[in-house]
């Protein structure tokens, strides 16, 4: 796949803009001051095909400052303690990269873009419990693309999920607590923590949450105007630590069905991936559908995603049963880091 010119990275540097600007003020500008700097742009251009360039640079940034943050953007940043809004922030950020542009180029061509968002959980949580209502074994879940694999605890995580007609709280003792607007009404699938006898997860480069440096990695994926973001994230990192997940590494056509294998025989398969698809050309994602379509020949693969992908405007939730006559039903629009859902009727 060849890679991108300036003005293709430009378009999808604006294009990435457009979908977090309500989130972050902070990373909007940012984004907005890199596509007019061509000298941004080339710098970026390192980004491995699949990767996107925003989140890269960004995490590059923060990372280095999580090491060192005794620098003048670092007023810019909440998680290191800054206080100042985002206003002047583009010329202190240029600065940064400019004196740091070796170290950040390396980072961007060798780590990747792996963001562990626990909120996507209070998203996952339904689709988990229409898979229960479907089949009367309990859930054997294998996470895609799961990094360091924190939305694997998703049942020992606790939930407040708030509509205009009533509030839903779950699992209200965990260290880790997710809220999500669900609209008019707390969908039924939302209303009990799902029950998953075994877990697992993949990902081509896996991460150690037990490392201090792979543990500063995810923390800088975080997005530094988000301060309660990196207080769930150090919660889950908690709760990982004690009950850690399992990551293998490998290539998804090549492990996952081994794992899909190793499975408990009585449990429902689902695999589960949210904002992994894009990294993969659409002829993969193609072979990876018909991989699974085939491993359902012999036991039941319910699929549930959370992606945005050919240019769709938002993350939409969806549940495929696998097999030789593939069905998929879209559940849920959702917000890319879990913040609210609308459920389909």
């Amino acid at each position: 796949m060849a890679k991108p010119g300036l003005t293709e990275i430009r378009e999808r540097i604006l294009a990435w803009e457009k979908v977090i600007h309500e989130d972050s003020p902070m990373y909007s500008r940012l984004a907005h001051s890199v596509a007019d700097d061509d000298s941004l742009l080339e710098m970026v251009s390192v980004v491995p095909t699949g990767q996107i360039h925003m989140n890269m640079l960004l995490a590059g940034v923060h990372y280095l400052m999580l090491y060192d943050s005794n620098v003048p953007l670092a007023d810019w940043y909440p998680s290191l303690g800054g206080t100042r809004g985002p206003e002047g922030i583009e010329q202190p950020f240029a600065d940064f990269v400019q004196a740091n542009r070796d170290p950040l180029t390396a980072l961007m061509k060798s780590r990747r873009v792996q963001t562990n968002e626990v909120a996507r959980c209070a998203y996952l949580l339904p689709a988990y419990n229409v898979v229960n209502a479907l089949t009367a074994p309990p859930v054997a879940l294998i996470e895609v693309g799961t990094s360091a694999g924190v939305t694997q605890n998703v049942d020992r995580y606790g939930y407040r999920y708030r509509s205009a007609a009533a509030a839903v709280a779950l699992g209200e003792r965990s260290p880790v607590q997710l809220q999500c607007d669900t609209g008019d009404a707390v969908p039924a699938p939302a209303r009990a923590l799902p029950q998953i006898e075994w877990r697992t997860g993949m990902d081509l480069h896996p991460v150690d949450i037990s490392d201090e440096d792979q543990a500063k990695w995810l923390r800088a994926l975080v997005w530094p105007d988000q301060v309660e973001r990196h207080t769930r994230m150090a919660a889950a990192i908690e709760v990982a630590q004690r009950y850690p997940p399992t990551v293998e590494g490998g290539d998804v056509f090549a492990v996952v069905p081994q794992l899909v294998e190793s499975a408990p025989a009585e449990a429902a398969v689902v695999i589960q991936h949210t904002w992994v698809l894009n990294q993969l050309s659409r002829g993969d994602r193609e072979r990876f559908y018909h991989m699974l379509d085939d491993l359902a020949v012999d036991r039941s693969i319910y699929r549930v995603s959370g992606e945005a992908l050919d240019g769709a405007p938002g993350t939409v939730l969806e549940l495929t049963i696998h097999g030789p006559h593939r069905s998929t039903r879209e559940l849920a629009a959702v917000h890319h880091h879990g913040a609210w859902m609308r459920w389909r009727k």
